[in-house]
């Protein structure tokens, strides 16, 4: 017993101050974003803007889209995106555990295409809308977990790394600046890197005015998407007709 004892005891010491540490991580994090009270308030966010996507094709021309963006994430697992330009529209939506998409032509309404969302694609709009709404903290309720990387260096300035992990191979890696816990980088398990700038205060809380994100295409260019948000709403009343998949109609 006592042998049993040596191990379990200190083993049990060096494991409380890391989980002690990462808490506080989160916690400065979340008190730059905003306090306990607003952040814990926000039951859905509606984000209104402009898209640009740009990149390089295979004749090496630099290519450059624009459309429209509109963003809704509702708890606990609620998420519609609809991208707008004159060519097309197309809106994608998390019902729960339902995912759809719809591309339609807006010059006419008889030309569209719905797809259902299978499974892996699924788990990845449930992570990314549990992301969007909870600020970093409670992902063990859902079955999720942090892992503390510990401090990295990126350019020149040492951040704090921790990856959020759903499941199933879904993980977001989070660099935060350890003196004010702002966050500075995320990367997710694909390699995709999104970094968010500017500030809009809604309702005690900030939000990015930017949100660039870089990923590798399949031959190896990279892929730049930039949003540009012009409105961002707080717990706008919402129905769920919103987020449910459309019937095999016209709409």
């Amino acid at each position: 017993m006592k042998t049993l004892l040596r191990i379990l005891v200190p083993s049990i010491l060096m494991v409380l101050p890391i989980k002690a540490d990462t808490e506080d991580v989160i916690q400065l994090a979340r008190s730059y974003l905003g306090s306990e009270a607003a952040l814990e308030a926000v039951n859905s966010v509606t984000y209104k803007g402009t898209l640009t996507s740009g990149g390089v094709d295979a004749a090496g021309e630099e290519q450059t889209t624009t459309a429209k963006i509109e963003i809704i994430f509702s708890k606990p697992f609620y998420q519609r995106i609809r991208i707008s330009s004159p060519e097309r529209t197309e809106t994608t939506g998390l019902d729960d555990y339902e995912a759809w998409q719809r591309i339609e032509n807006p010059e006419n309404a008889d030309q569209w295409r719905m797809t259902l969302l299978d499974t892996v694609q699924i788990r990845r709009l449930r992570a990314n809308t549990w992301e969007n709404l909870n600020f970093f903290k409670g992902i063990s309720k859902i079955g999720g977990k942090v892992e503390d990387e510990g401090l990295v260096t990126m350019d020149g300035k040492q951040l704090r790394k921790l990856g959020f992990t759903h499941g199933y191979g879904i993980i977001f890696y989070r660099f935060y600046d350890p003196t004010t816990g702002r966050l500075v980088l995320s990367e997710t398990d694909t390699g995709a890197k999104i970094i968010e700038s500017g500030e809009n205060r809604i309702a005690g809380v900030r939000f990015p005015k930017q949100v660039v994100t870089s990923s590798e295409r399949p031959d190896g260019s990279i892929q730049r998407v930039e949003v540009n948000f012009d409105s961002i709403e707080v717990n706008q009343p919402l129905t769920k007709d919103l987020f449910r998949v459309p019937s095999i109609t016209r709409q």
